[in-house]
């Protein structure tokens, strides 16, 4: 027959043996708990611009629609100078800072210090060219994280007030996955310049 001795330890090893399965357990909750409530803010989702129409869109997953967008946004802000070029440009290329590469930034910095006189006293706009709307044929990925995108507009610039520009252009677009802080650059993309040839004249669309 057992010493009442005998029985208390036993019982006591028992007690500690759950209680080390207890804080283990309540060790991996914590663990868990902590990965759900991150889970939200550790996936991006890139929601396409035209809700009108049902899309499944991954988390990750950046629709072609929404690189198209950005493109627009990107380009009509770069060359939008409505009162002289000289100045606005500038501003523009600073403005979109986040929103261009490195190298792009450069090369556009460095066409308009060596083109300066072709930007003073003039004003640019692009202006929208039959219907503007998303097709699939306007954005080509090149890469995972890589595009092409062709975007058509009606270039218009007048110099002192006169209109010396007003044709159809047409700006072959490389954009680029660019995962910088999201305050800083919200659409997680950036403008890589132009693919070559570059921006060229096109035919104005036929008349209906």
């Amino acid at each position: 027959m057992p010493t009442p001795q005998t029985q208390n330890g036993a019982l006591q090893q028992e007690l500690r043996f759950r209680n080390r399965i207890i804080l283990l357990l309540g060790a991996l909750l914590g663990v868990f708990g902590a990965a759900y409530w991150r889970l939200p803010t550790l996936l991006s989702v890139y929601v396409p611009p035209d809700l009108s129409r049902p899309q499944t869109v991954a988390p990750g997953e950046i629709p072609a629609s929404y690189v198209y967008a950005f493109s627009k946004i990107v380009l009509e802000t770069l060359n939008y100078c409505p009162q002289d070029c000289a100045r606005d440009y500038g501003g523009n290329l600073e403005a979109l800072r986040d929103y261009l590469t490195t190298t792009c930034l450069a090369d556009l910095q460095m066409h308009r210090e060596r083109n300066r006189s072709l930007y003073e006293f003039r004003t640019r706009r692009l202006l929208p060219m039959g219907d503007e709307i998303y097709a699939t044929e306007k954005v080509r990925r090149l890469d995972q994280k890589v595009w092409e995108v062709t975007l058509d507009y009606v270039l218009e610039e007048h110099v002192k007030g006169v209109e010396t520009r007003r044709n159809p252009y047409r700006y072959p677009l490389r954009v680029v996955h660019y995962p910088v802080p999201i305050e800083a650059n919200p659409y997680q993309l950036a403008f890589d310049c132009y693919v070559p040839p570059g921006p060229r004249p096109i035919a104005p669309p036929a008349q209906s």
